[in-house]
């Protein structure tokens, strides 16, 4: 399974009533492909030293392994419980200290299971990594409003890049990174060649994909 942030979005005001009595702050959320970090909060300071508050939150789960939606929950909810220390303004021990492991025992007495490691190391047993190959994804949509996909080489994609920028006909074009397995009998070209998809297909698996860069 992946995530996605609609799915972050609602597990996240789920939660939030259920365990932090609907209190914290709601953060940008976040999809990433991080190897090592599984989930990260980040945020931004904000007035001056003495007065100055936490603010511009951010929550990011990785999606690099495949894992189950108990483990991906588990995951927002170890950030969320960082939330709650960060938001709440609380003085704790270390970044998984005595005001945490209080917030994670009491959750976890609810039948989850979060740890103090959000990091790989901590959780190998949990999700297993994905071995598929990395493909370079070209997303082509025409002046006609046709949608193309096509797995271009690597040694060939300046090439493709130059050929589509000069194409009257592309209204708009982005490079991707992934490791689909949608794209598992897609030939790998060197020139400007594509599979036409349907809009929705289109949407769904560059809104997934890795992003490159666009024109």
């Amino acid at each position: 399974m992946q995530v996605d942030i609609r799915q972050l979005e609602e597990w996240f005001a789920s939660f939030n009533e259920a365990y932090f009595g609907g209190g914290l702050p709601v953060p940008k959320f976040a999809v990433g492909r991080s190897r090592t970090r599984l989930g990260t909060l980040s945020w931004k300071w904000q007035g001056r030293l003495f007065t100055r508050r936490p603010c511009g939150y951010v929550l990011r789960v990785s999606n690099y392994y495949d894992a189950d939606e108990r483990h991906f929950k588990n995951v927002l909810l170890h950030e969320m419980i960082h939330l709650y220390v960060v938001s709440e303004e609380l003085i704790d021990t270390s970044p998984h200290g005595v005001e945490f492991r209080k917030k994670m025992s009491e959750i976890n007495a609810e039948g989850w299971n979060v740890t103090v490691s959000a990091k790989m190391s901590g959780a190998e047993k949990a999700v297993r990594e994905r071995k598929r190959r990395q493909r370079v994804v070209l997303a082509v949509v025409m002046s006609s409003g046709k949608c193309l996909l096509s797995v271009v080489g690597r040694r060939y994609v300046g090439a493709v890049n130059r050929a589509v920028g000069r194409s009257s006909g592309v209204k708009s074009y982005s490079w991707y990174l992934s490791d689909d397995d949608y794209f598992a009998d897609f030939p790998v070209v060197r020139t400007p060649r594509g599979r036409v998809v349907k809009r929705e297909t289109y949407d769904r698996l560059t809104a997934s994909m890795s992003l490159l860069g666009e024109r």
